[in-house]
């Protein structure tokens, strides 16, 4: 809470607080007024946003708004216990945003939709006297399902079905229509915010929003665990239901070309995406920091569908990232090959055939960079049948591999070569 009094506002900023609660009368004013509003208002979680619209003509011409959101706007505008909503901001770990009376005229209607006018009126009574709100933090993400959430300390793992419906979900379902789908999973975390509003104009302290790299982590694990191949859809931070608070969204570039597959997290999966997110969690900055490179590029290349070229570079560059951290002047193919094989373990049978596969899967890597494609010069690699199961053999040996370094610690990879010689 101390860094985001700071990141936020700063030690001299001054907080708008909001007087006294409107009287019983302005309150009776503010009920009909808002009665009145909801048999012309067109349902703010309809697909065509039509609300919204008729809030953006109070907005740009007021005297072509409908006559009942007028007068909603107008109660609210002349009452002083709701003043600190004019042309205000609030902020939240860095994010502010901008609201004002039309903002709360669209919020009271659309919770009025759902509860009712008496009941959007008390949660706004109610959010008027609170200090503080909860805010939900979540990232909607594709590539698995699960049935059940998954615990993993202040976050969880939840099916997508299962996030509470808000507007902010209601309107990412409406893109999913025109667009590559729906999200098919979502990781949250709560977190206890003080209620601030600040004027534009004010001081402005440090920005320095929520880092999203702990939430991505969690998905680079599972791709570890699970051969799973994720997309980022949307991350926003919503309120509670009661709560009049502006929602910060933020919306990722899904590549319409890439329709990775679905892995579904058993409960086995689960188990282990447990234990290796807490042991990520308990390594060092550094080592996360080395290990988020060979993470992101095994998840590429689960990405990369059927695009077994780009497959290839992404499974190449992981495995140089893990084995090879340091530059080698010579050797590199046979060093990671060697490396892994040694690393992996097994009976000597399964080590040769650990060498074997990762030589494939090099000879693979270098045909994509240089000639983009892999039967050049090779009738080895005519079968794309054969590419791709030396390719998918590759992801899940690398897969292995990064779960025990997360969980067992990375060697030194020269004294590693020494020692096992």
């Amino acid at each position: 809470m101390r860094r985001l009094k700071k990141a936020c506002w700063g030690s001299k900023i001054k907080n708008l607080s909001s007087p006294s609660l409107p009287t019983p009368i302005e309150k009776e004013a503010l009920k009909l007024a808002l009665e009145s509003a909801l048999l012309v208002a067109v349902k703010a979680r309809s697909a065509d946003y039509a609300l919204f619209f008729q809030m953006g003509a109070l907005r740009d011409s007021p005297s072509s708004a409908i006559k009942e959101l007028r007068e909603l706007f107008n109660v609210i505008s002349n009452i002083p216990a709701l003043e600190f909503f004019s042309h205000a901001r609030q902020c939240a770990f860095g994010y502010g945003e901008s609201i004002d009376f039309r903002f709360l005229s669209r919020w009271l209607i659309s919770r009025a939709q759902q509860v009712g006018a008496e009941q959007a009126i008390n949660d706004l009574m109610r959010y008027l006297e609170a200090d503080a709100i909860e805010i939900t933090e979540i990232l909607a993400v594709d590539g698995f399902s699960i049935e059940h959430k998954i615990e993993l300390g202040e976050y969880q793992v939840i099916p997508w079905n299962d996030v509470t419906m808000t507007d902010t979900k209601w309107q990412i379902i409406t893109r999913g229509f025109y667009a590559s789908g729906d999200p098919t999973a979502a990781i949250v975390r709560r977190h206890k915010i003080l209620k601030r509003h600040q004027r534009p104009w004010d001081l402005h302290g440090a920005y320095e929003p929520l880092s999203l790299e702990p939430t991505l982590d969690i998905l680079r694990c599972i791709t570890a665990v699970a051969g799973a191949g994720f997309r980022l859809f949307n991350y926003w931070l919503e309120p509670e239901e009661w709560a009049p608070w502006a929602v910060s969204s933020s919306n990722f570039g899904v590549d319409l070309t890439v329709i990775p597959w679905s892995i579904e997290l058993t409960e086995s999966l689960a188990s282990q995406l447990t234990e290796s997110v807490s042991h990520f969690r308990s390594l060092d900055e550094n080592t996360q920091l080395r290990l988020r490179v060979p993470l992101d590029r095994l998840n590429r290349s689960y990405l990369a569908g059927m695009r077994s070229v780009d497959k290839a570079i992404e499974l190449g560059i992981a495995l140089e990232s893990l084995y090879a951290p340091t530059k080698l002047s010579e050797g590199i193919a046979y060093a990671v090959r060697m490396r892994a094989a040694r690393f992996l373990g097994g009976s000597l049978e399964e080590r040769k055939n650990t060498v074997k596969l990762l030589k494939d899967v090099y000879d693979l890597r270098s045909r994509a960079v240089h000639a983009g494609r892999f039967d050049v010069d090779s009738k080895k690699w005519l079968d794309e049948t054969r590419v791709r199961d030396v390719l998918e053999k590759g992801q899940s040996l690398v897969g292995k591999a990064l779960v025990k370094v997360i969980k067992e610690g990375e060697p030194n990879w020269e004294n590693f070569d020494i020692e096992n010689i």
